[in-house]
Order: C-alpha cells, then sequence, then structure tokens
C-alpha cells in the first residue's frame, strides 16, 4: 500500500526511536522502553532535509538538558529531576552520512574527519578519498612497493587515525 496516492509502491520511512539507557541492557530493547518520537514518510527519504524533522525533538532534548523536569517516581515514592541527553544514535550508512554531513567535501570519512586524505579529479571534476591502506596493519603486502601502482602509485606511510574518545568529540561540539 502506497499512503502517497502515486502508481508506485516505493514510499520512504524513517523512524526516529528513543530509549532510556539508565536501564538494564536486558530491558532497553523492550518495546514498552522504546518511544517513537519521529516519524518521517514520504515519497522519497528526506536526505539533508531531514534536520527540518529532527528541530523539534531537538529542542525539547535540550530543554530537558537546561532545564531538568519534576518528574514523580511511583516505586519510590518521591520526586526527582528528570534530564535527558541524545547520548548515542544508530543508524545505517545512508542516515550516518546524511546526519553527519560528512560524506561530502574535505571530511568525507566519518572516522577520519579532519585526517581524510582525498585528491581531485580533473577531468570528472569528483573528489576521490584515498589513504584506506592505511587501515591495514603495519608490514601488509598491499604497503610494500610491489602494489603501488595497483593502488595511487605512492606508499603508504601513514597509520590508521586514533580513535576519537569522548573527550575529544565533547570538545568538538561543545560550542555548537
Amino acid at each position: 500500500m502506497n499512503p502517497f496516492g502515486e502508481r508506485s509502491s516505493t514510499h520512504s520511512t524513517w523512524p526516529v526511536i528513543l530509549t532510556m539507557y539508565n536501564l538494564p541492557t536486558w530491558l532497553c530493547p523492550k518495546r514498552k522502553y522504546l518511544l517513537l518520537s519521529v516519524l518521517i514518510q514520504g515519497p522519497k527519504h528526506p536526505g539533508i532535509d531531514i534536520d527540518v524533522f529532527h528541530e523539534p525533538l531537538m529542542q525539547e532534548m535540550e530543554t530537558l538538558w537546561k532545564e531538568a523536569i519534576n518528574i514523580f517516581d511511583c516505586s519510590a515514592r518521591q520526586t526527582f529531576n528528570l534530564r535527558a541527553i541524545i547520548f548515542v544514535t544508530i543508524h545505517d550508512y545512508q542516515a550516518l552520512f546524511v546526519l553527519s554531513r560528512q560524506i561530502k567535501g574535505r571530511t568525507g570519512c566519518t572516522v577520519c574527519v579532519d585526517g581524510t586524505v582525498l585528491s581531485f579529479l580533473e577531468g570528472s571534476r569528483k573528489l576521490v578519498y584515498l589513504g584506506y591502506r592505511r587501515f591495514l596493519v603495519e608490514g601488509h603486502r598491499y604497503r610494500s612497493k610491489k602494489f603501488y601502482n595497483i593502488f595511487d602509485g605512492r606508499p603508504e606511510l601513514h597509520s590508521a587515525p586514533v580513535q576519537r574518545d569522548g573527550h575529544y568529540v565533547f570538545n568538538m561540539v561543545r560550542t555548537i
């Protein structure tokens, strides 16, 4: 069934689901603890316009972070201040690239971020992301001189980028 009345049966549905991570791990994925906060439907995926759909949710989450809400806990029979934060996002690669806005341009790799190795091809006028051999262990045969011409004609001297920890990411987004 196509809710948009077109003759083709293609349409796109993107659910945005929230869960509470202060529960035991076996309860987090249970249906009663999953909150469907946004359901984005349309004849095609929203692309970079997904921000328009996320904006009201982000505003509410910001309010819950800055201004705690007084809530009554039935089991403890007392009130407490509720705060909320978006701790982690889980999605497919298509959504990752759209949400991070790092698939196009100079920071095309969501792992490397500012250390992305790229080259501009004049003929096709496109950016090509290189440096993927640095993820191989030191001494791997594809890093040897024998394979230079198969790849980009140059030796791969860099090692894999350092994994970002929470402090690094926090410092990146602190001023947003």
